[in-house]
């Protein structure tokens, strides 16, 4: 087996669009199933050559992304090592530092090849995509929107940025590759894997960089060393960090850490690396900023004028902001709640509050519900609270009557103008007539359309390329995120006039797009019609249907998957198709016209509840 790949059940059923319980009934049932050649029975190791040519036979065979296959290749012959180490020595490869030893020869040289096809940037990432799939379970990463979010509000063009806690470089990457500019990344990783792996992430995008391997708290790399920046996602609710060896460290400027606050001496470790003036921006659990044991600590960072913002951002997670003292104390601090939307709007709305706060001239204000700069002697009662929630306006209503009636008249002339959109149908009953239903499977059998399934990576990173996925669908909107265009560069495209539909979920939901050039994300398969046969509107209007939704459900596994092309849709010539695709668009711009609408009532009325409980506004007068 040693030199031939294996999979696990996990990886057939991959192989095969199925649940891991799928695998198990073919096993069962069929007698000329591959037999096991590993593993455990709990846990077989199936050759990979023989399961392909199995599921082939069996026309169970999707077709798989090069990135899978390879990944399935490291698998088989890692051996030993740790995928982290396999991957480091992958990257020092590509960079040419080595000749790829101890990496087996068959692995390498697949790398070659789509190295050469893909770039050798493109190659590490999806390797690296794919193992924080396989290891989401214990592996705490940083994501690419969170990645992205703190480089902006950081804002580093050139200097030097230090993550003491870097795993594989996630966030000294956002940063150096915010504006392409020469930022040198410094990094300390207490896994030697990791360490090296981040090393050459960094290294294969051109950065200057520099990592070490060891303990940031007990064994500082840097000591004495001044950056211009600091990031952060430190390991949280650390028992074992060091306490008692570090009970009299000179980083503790603000405080002994309490044994239970490891963050916070994370904080100050950031905070004794950074130069006068400047910025720390280091991801907390949301309880930190309440824990009655570290009150003491937060106290002496907003006296000194350290601590300037903290922001509740989807996740739930705090994101806190700090400057090292240069100057006066600020007495204000911004707090931004955020928890409840989505992350595009959330992360806007982070980066302008923060720099409006953080503009020489100030020009931040208020928002309700959303962001308040709150003076640091209110802050500084008893519990030090700096739970955003719990220090915003609790009231949603607009500052004077005049802007509460435009919100009243505005919800009005929407709510005016749903019934027109309504479509226009024959109630008589007289064109009903027996229909000849086509599945999907037969439809594309005669090319009348074509499916595509996601290959996107599962951790998108870039900000190049539209990424259309699972929740812009369901919420029937445009592309929501991004991604590099090296990794969006094999990936399956969006055109005008697809079919857009989820790959798992209790109700199948298909979409008309028109998102020109998007990437097609993870969840989600794609429908293109051939314009001259069928019309994409009347497609997804049938697809829609809930008799559909119970023809696609398949319950193989946990998680409830749909497989579209059980789907019938009515067989009609294209000019029939055309009036029932009206109808389906009309329906369409209604459903979204009514969304809209409903948001909008929604917070009108909670504006004019709060204005009347505010004294805003009264009561008509008899």
């Amino acid at each position: 087996m040693s030199n031939e790949a294996a999979v696990t059940a996990a990886d057939i059923a991959r192989l095969a669009g199925v649940g891991r319980a799928a695998v198990s009934n073919w096993r069962r049932r069929y007698e000329d199933f591959p037999a096991p050649v590993g593993g455990t029975p709990n846990s077989p190791l199936f050759t990979l050559a023989e399961v392909e040519r199995w599921l082939r036979d069996q026309g169970k065979l999707q077709a798989v992304s090069p990135w899978e296959r390879l990944w399935q290749l490291l698998e088989a012959h890692r051996g030993d090592q740790e995928p982290a180490d396999v991957l480091a020595a992958i990257g020092a490869f590509l960079l040419r530092r080595s000749d790829g030893d101890p990496v087996a020869p068959a692995l390498l040289k697949e790398v070659a090849t789509l190295a050469n096809e893909h770039g050798p940037v493109v190659t590490a990432e999806a390797l690296w995509e794919r193992f924080v799939q396989a290891n989401a379970r214990w592996m705490a990463v940083t994501s690419p929107d969170m990645a992205r979010l703190i480089a902006d509000l950081v804002g580093l063009s050139n200097g030097t940025v230090l993550d003491p806690a870097c795993g594989a470089g996630t966030l000294l990457a956002a940063v150096a590759g915010r504006t392409g500019g020469p930022v040198h990344c410094v990094g300390q990783e207490i896994d030697p894997g990791l360490a090296a792996l981040a090393e050459v992430r960094l290294a294969l995008r051109g950065v200057h960089v520099e990592i070490k391997a060891a303990d940031s708290l007990l064994h500082d790399a840097y000591h004495g060393r001044l950056v211009d920046a600091v990031v952060c996602d430190p390991p949280v609710g650390e028992r074992q960090w060091g306490h008692e060896e570090l009970l009299h460290d000179e980083r503790w400027e603000y405080g002994i850490p309490p044994r239970m606050e490891s963050e916070l001496a994370w904080v100050q470790h950031a905070l004794a690396h950074v130069k006068p003036g400047g910025l720390v921006a280091m991801l907390m659990p949301p309880s930190v900023a309440a824990r009655r044991s570290g009150r003491r600590i937060r106290a002496e960072l907003l006296r000194r004028g350290a601590l300037r913002a903290v922001m509740a951002l989807p996740g739930p997670v705090h994101l806190w902001i700090m400057r090292r003292p240069a100057q006066p104390a600020d007495p204000q601090m911004l707090v931004l709640e955020a928890t409840t939307l989505e992350w595009d709007e959330a992360a806007a709305r982070a980066i302008v509050a923060w720099r409006e706060f953080d503009a020489p001239d100030r020009t931040a204000e208020d928002e309700p519900g959303v962001s308040r700069l709150i003076p640091v002697l209110d802050l500084l009662g008893e519990e030090v609270d700096l739970t955003p929630a719990r220090n915003l306006p609790i009231s949603s209503a607009p500052d004077t009557a005049e802007k509460l009636l435009a919100k009243h008249r505005e919800l009005g002339i929407r709510l005016s103008g749903l019934a027109p959109l309504l479509p226009t149908l024959d109630w008589t009953g007289r064109g009903q007539q027996h229909r000849v239903m086509i599945t999907v499977a037969e439809l594309m059998k005669t090319g009348a359309l074509a499916l595509y399934n996601s290959d996107a990576p599962a951790t998108p990173s870039g900000d190049a390329v539209p990424l259309l996925d699972l929740s812009d669908v369901v919420a029937d909107r445009p592309a929501s995120r991004r991604i590099s265009r090296d990794l969006a560069a094999s990936a399956v495209r969006v055109q005008p006039g697809d079919v857009v539909m989820p790959t798992a979920g209790q109700k199948l939901v298909a979409r008309v797009v028109n998102d020109t050039g998007a990437v097609l994300g993870r969840g989600l398969c794609l429908l293109r019609p051939n314009p001259d046969v069928l019309d994409p509107w009347f497609l997804a209007g049938f697809l829609n249907g809930s008799a559909n939704s119970r023809q696609a459900g398949t319950h193989l596994s946990a998680a409830a998957r749909l497989d579209v092309r059980r789907c019938e849709v009515p067989r009609m010539p294209l000019a029939d198709q055309r009036g029932y695709a009206a109808v389906f668009s009309a329906l369409g711009t209604f459903a979204t016209a009514v969304g809209r609408a409903g948001a909008l009532a929604e917070q009108v009325i909670q504006a004019t509840v709060d204005g009347l409980v505010d004294g805003l506004v009264t009561p008509e007068r008899n």
